[in-house]
């Protein structure tokens, strides 16, 4: 969905300065009405379990209980939640009020519990929060008879540092909820006259800007992003570790030298674009390593995850037991929109958690994350999933279709970006096409191969055949072209997929590829220390082999004991050079010729011997 107008409502109260910045202005928005909230998110939110520790709570320290109900919602959705660092120097948050550390501490003292208590027991947690309230409330001297009077006191034990974030809690979240009703506590409120109910809203609805690349979005450029160095690939799905607003607001802000792409409210009603999905966010600490990824896109590996992933962060926790069904479905909407816009399949190798990727210190969004579900919508909101068409849908087809070797779909026809040829990505491959190759399948460890190696772009090019398997049984193979040069990937289970290319694939071909002296490959092709030579090397049984190439002496095999003593030489940087021959028959024996000498087998005393030219 990209640079379509939008319309969004922002309450009067948040900062539109926040739509300033290095990231770029849009234009503001025409101010409009929001979509009303589901069934579900209304009948969660009246949730009576706790609302007895709520009445007492607020009993005891002279704080409304719908408001402390109402904050609990915002926060955690009435969770227990054992909060887990998100973002660096961002402290964790925990219990039902998603206190963090020195509101924690301060909390349980005054409500004189201990900090474990207040961390883990629910009663704890909610006094804990009381108590803070009402000491804030006294400092400030809150009419405690009026309820938007509590704004001051509420937004000092957000935690929230950003004040824009702390309006933006109080006013869109904390005061939105305590106006669509609690159930039987707003109902107790509003009757003592003292509630929101009783006070007008004295609230202008202000537009902010649409964002640029997904309109149903709101604008909060964040300055904290730099270029892109690779298009997106994969999509990583986080948990802010706290509500939403506190979760955008530390994003924006300067000093946390983090962002991410998207942040998705609890509710589904409100998403924020913070970083154009061109641009480069700041959301994932980790390298990338395809072991973590089910040996996916293994071409990545060394590379910043930053470098080719959009971040969506979510207001909620890892902790958390269950999601709320707007929040997933916003959010399955917007990365359908990604997806769509990027050419990113939608599968669980492309669209990944952040702890997948970060095992070490991360675990969001979190084991119950309903994946499956996730995806399943992301799908139907993009019209129900992927096409496949023309000679790739006739291959397609040929290969079994959705329950062949390649599975369904995850892709539309998509152009490579070297602009030659199309391109559908499957569950289990992929398939090429150009007017010169054709349509060709690739899947497993050859494709893996051929991805690290740079897909068509790389040395190989594209594809001019299927996986085969090789004549001898063992292994399995795909042949390719590249400006007239041919290569090939070949694999087996027990040496793993590894590319021959140009005159030394010409020259294995000649000796008769796996079949003949040298076996299969056990190395891509490489360049010699000299950076004179290029080689690969073979084995066949426990014999290894190697072939090596210059331009000066051409492509030659060297194998065996005669390529055991070579190496003993110190391979082409010894006294010999490089080969000038393949192995030959001799009297007695086996030879090959190198630049400078002769390496010389006698079958009878089973030795090699060196002789100089």
């Amino acid at each position: 969905m990209k640079n379509r107008s939008g319309m969004v409502v922002l309450t009067a109260s948040l900062a539109l300065a926040q739509a300033c910045g290095t990231n770029e202005q849009q234009d503001a928005a025409v101010a409009t009405e929001q979509v009303a909230e589901t069934g579900t998110e209304a009948s969660v939110r009246e949730d009576v379990s706790f609302d007895a520790l709520f009445r007492e709570a607020g009993g005891e320290f002279n704080v409304p209980p719908a408001l402390l109900k109402s904050i609990a919602f915002v926060q955690t959705r009435y969770q227990m939640v054992e909060g887990a660092e998100e973002f660096e120097g961002r402290p964790a948050v925990f219990g039902m009020m998603a206190l963090p550390g020195a509101l924690l501490e301060e909390g349980a003292k005054r409500a004189r519990v201990t900090v474990a208590q207040a961390r883990t027991d629910a009663r704890s947690n909610v006094r804990a929060a009381a108590a803070l309230l009402s000491h804030r409330a006294e400092s400030l001297r809150v009419d405690r008879t009026r309820a938007s009077q509590w704004a001051p006191a509420v937004e000092a034990v957000s935690g929230i540092q950003d004040e824009a974030g702390r309006r933006s809690f109080v006013q869109d979240e904390v005061f939105r909820t305590l106006r669509l009703g609690l159930g039987t506590l707003s109902k107790e409120w509003d009757a003592s006259g003292q509630s929101l109910a009783a006070e007008p809203v004295g609230q202008r609805t202000q537009a902010l800007a649409a964002g640029p690349d997904y309109a149903p979005a709101v604008w909060r450029p964040s300055p904290n992003y730099n270029a892109r160095p690779l298009s997106p690939r994969m999509v990583i799905i986080h948990t802010c570790e706290s509500g939403y607003s506190g979760c955008w607001s530390w994003l924006t802000n300067t000093q946390s030298q983090v962002s991410a792409h998207y942040v998705v409210r609890e509710d589904g009603l409100e998403i924020s674009q913070l970083v154009r999905e061109g641009s480069r966010g700041w959301h994932i600490g980790a390298t990338y390593q395809c072991s973590n990824n089910s040996g996916m896109e293994c071409g990545l590996n060394g590379r910043s995850a930053n470098d080719f992933t959009i971040g969506i962060e979510h207001g909620g926790y890892a902790a958390s037991k269950t999601w709320p069904v707007g929040q997933i479905d916003a959010s399955a909407r917007l990365l359908c929109d990604i997806t769509r816009d990027n050419g990113i399949p939608r599968d669980r190798y492309h669209v990944v958690g952040h702890g997948q990727l970060q095992p070490y210190n991360r675990t969001d969004p979190g084991a119950n994350w309903p994946w499956t579900d996730y995806l399943n919508r992301a799908n139907a909101h993009c019209g129900g999933g992927c096409s496949v068409g023309g000679a790739i849908l006739t291959r397609y087809n040929q290969l079994g279709g959705a329950g062949g070797i390649l599975g369904p779909c995850t892709t539309n026809e998509l152009k490579t970006p070297d602009g030659v040829g199309r391109f559908n990505h499957f569950q289990k491959g992929s398939i090429y096409w150009t007017p010169e190759t054709g349509a060709w399948e690739v899947h497993g460890l050859i494709r893996a191969k051929w991805e690290a190696l740079g897909w068509e772009t790389g040395v190989l090019g594209y594809p001019t055949t299927g996986e085969m398997a090789t004549p001898d049984g063992v292994g399995r193979f795909n042949h390719f072209k590249k400006d007239g040069t041919l290569g090939s990937i070949y694999w087996t289970p027990e040496l793993g997929a590894w590319e021959v290319h140009g005159l030394i694939r010409a020259k294995w071909e000649a000796l008769g590829w796996e079949t003949g002296v040298l076996g299969y490959p056990t190395t891509d092709e490489t360049a010699t220390p000299d950076g004179v030579g290029r080689f690969n090397h073979f084995k066949k049984g426990g014999i290894e082999g190697s072939i090596y190439w210059t331009q000066a002496t051409g492509a030659h095999e060297v194998h065996g004991l005669i390529r055991a003593k070579w190496k003993e030489l110190n391979w082409e940087k010894g006294a010999l050079g490089y080969p000038v021959s393949d192995e030959y028959a001799v009297t007695g024996g086996r030879e090959s010729e190198f630049q400078k000498g002769f390496l010389t087998y006698n079958a009878a005393s089973n030795s090699v011997t060196v002789r100089m030219k």
